[in-house]
């Protein structure tokens, strides 16, 4: 028996996750056994119980690569002070385009979503979404966005959390809430309608990055009678398209700038 062999099945499991970061492209059964010294049929069994767990994924041809629970917890935990100049550009299109405030919002590493970016147009009314501002997980349309694709464990302790009353609008029913949740992944938009300030309402659609999944969302906001007369589909579907233009920028972005080490 071979020392890898002997050591503990946790020990076993970082050490696939290591030589999977270090090969982007993926490795094959016999190269991660030989590489690290294993067995291959003690391989195989670890990258099965690493699978089960989307801690690895398989890729075309078979080949192993870092799951997408992984790169998640990297990417949410990483510097994204370079997101600021990808993603700027189309935010100032979005808020030009729709004549209201825009706002680009992020999912932490754990459960919290807050606003990273804003741009506003040039009129007489223009709201205000401050950067770093926590995104109420129950109300915020961005929150709900993001929330909404999250795995059932991010979810539930989002929802653990007090969720207070902030308008007569507010829902704070957990099964509520998953409802909502369950009718943005329908249609592809959350809504915000005088839940957070009764006067104001926001829209929060997902942005679907390859191999990340949805930690991202763009949000637009605006008094709620002037939001309404626009028709709030019509605006959805605007968001949308700028949503694909930004995961196609934040995903070429991703590639070329690999992430911090977690702090």
């Amino acid at each position: 028996m071979s020392q890898a062999s002997k050591l503990p099945p946790l020990e076993r499991y970082v050490r696939i996750l290591e030589l999977l970061a270090s090969f982007p492209d993926g490795l094959g059964l016999s190269d991660i056994a030989r590489m690290l010294a294993l067995p291959k049929t003690s391989a195989h069994r670890l990258l099965g119980t690493m699978q089960d767990s989307q801690l690895v994924d398989v890729a075309s041809g078979g080949t192993y690569v870092l799951g997408n629970r992984v790169r998640r917890l990297a990417y949410t935990g990483a510097n994204t002070e370079w997101v600021a100049a990808v993603v700027k550009p189309h935010l100032a299109d979005l808020a030009a385009e729709t004549d209201e405030t825009c706002y680009l919002a992020k999912l932490h590493a754990g459960h919290r979503v807050s606003s990273i970016l804003m741009e506003a147009p040039d009129t007489p009314w223009r709201g205000f979404v401050l950067p770093g501002k926590g995104m109420a997980p129950h109300a915020a349309a961005s929150a709900k966005a993001i929330l909404a694709f999250q795995p059932d464990a991010v979810i539930q302790a989002a929802l653990a959390e007090p969720l207070p009353v902030l308008t007569a609008n507010t829902r704070t029913d957990p099964a509520q809430i998953l409802q909502e949740y369950e009718q943005v992944r329908r249609q592809g938009y959350a809504t915000c309608i005088g839940e957070i300030d009764e006067g104001l309402a926001a829209l929060g659609v997902p942005v679907h990055v390859p191999h990340l999944g949805v930690v991202y969302s763009l949000g637009v906001t605006g008094p709620m009678q002037r939001l309404k007369t626009k028709n709030l589909e019509n605006i959805a579907r605007i968001m949308q398209r700028y949503a694909q233009r930004v995961s196609d920028a934040l995903a070429a972005g991703y590639m070329r700038q690999p992430p911090d080490p977690a702090p």
